[in-house]
């Protein structure tokens, strides 16, 4: 088993290992898109194990900006992880992921990230190979009528402006946190949202929040709220509620704050939820409990949301 990058592999060879792994096309023009608008990935893209010209799997290797109280800070982000079904159990993934590991301390790393699920049987690979489940997520549900309460906050599509004026306010929102309070300009990962399914939130006029919202015949899903300190998460969501009638509302939130805020308004809070954000101290000098330090994690400072992690 040898590694190798992306470039030396057959493109196609690593699309099917995503697709047969993942279902999860990454076609080589899924790949020129992600290399010429998103600056977060290594330039090897992603790492491949390969044995007699057959790809057996795939590790991305990403460096994710963060904002920790001592500053800027980069930290690694895994992505993508896949293994051919025929060479399970043989090792593929944890010779992958040591390579990755050791390209991020090379790159000056000192902690590694990812997001998966629970209850997937790649989260006990990941904790076998130290990575540290912090409990940041949290599901609440309610019926439609339990969130349309009164509000301050007025919800408006994003406007002329486009995906640019919601990357304006999530500067302005985001300038007040740790985490992933920091993006690149433009933001390419935004630009997979639709703009039908972004809403500005406003008090007085000013802009103080937007939400990411899905909505099928039954339920509205907030899977992104990203509110300036201080306001209330009821409000917010009572905001997008009044302009989207549905049966049932879910959000996904992870701050203290927005779960019990969202219990006393007659939520039901799942906290922890199935979704995960794992981290792993890559050098010795630092521990997890330094990386919940540094950016805040697990408290209301902490700022994260899909679009930011891997």
């Amino acid at each position: 088993m040898k590694i190798v990058e992306y470039d030396d592999v057959d493109p196609l060879k690593a699309m099917y290992v995503n697709k047969l792994a993942l279902d999860f096309a990454l076609t080589p023009e899924m790949v020129a898109r992600i290399r010429l608008s998103d600056p977060r990935p290594f330039p090897c893209l992603a790492i491949y194990a390969v044995e007699d010209d057959v790809v057996m799997g795939q590790v991305g290797i990403f460096r994710l900006p963060m904002i920790s109280t001592e500053g800027r800070e980069d930290v690694g982000g895994i992505w993508a992880v896949s293994t051919h079904p025929q060479y399970a159990g043989r090792g593929v993934a944890s010779r992958l992921l040591e390579e990755a590991h050791t390209r991020m301390r090379l790159a000056g790393l000192r902690f590694s990230t990812l997001g998966t699920d629970q209850y997937r049987l790649a989260h006990k690979l990941y904790r076998r190979y130290g990575y540290q489940e912090t409990n940041v997520w949290a599901t609440a549900l309610a019926r439609w009528e339990t969130a349309h309460q009164p509000t301050r906050l007025h919800a408006e599509p994003p406007g002329p402006g486009g995906y640019d004026s919601v990357e304006q306010v999530y500067r302005e929102v985001a300038s007040d946190y740790l985490g992933f309070s920091w993006r690149h300009t433009p933001f390419s990962r935004l630009r997979i949202v639709s703009l039908e399914n972004i809403w500005i939130l406003r008090e007085n006029n000013r802009p103080v929040g937007y939400a990411i919202t899905h909505v099928d015949e039954t339920m509205l899903t907030i899977s992104n709220l990203a509110l300036k300190l201080g306001v209330d998460v009821v409000e917010a969501v009572g905001a997008v509620a009044a302009e989207i009638k549905s049966a049932y509302v879910q959000v996904s939130i992870s701050r203290p704050v927005e779960m019990a805020g969202l219990q006393q308004a007659g939520f039901h809070v799942a906290h922890p939820s199935w979704s995960g954000f794992m981290l792993k101290p890559l050098v010795p000098e630092v521990t997890a409990e330094d990386a919940h330090r540094l950016f805040g994690i697990g408290t209301d400072r902490f700022l994260i949301s899909w679009l930011d992690v891997t």
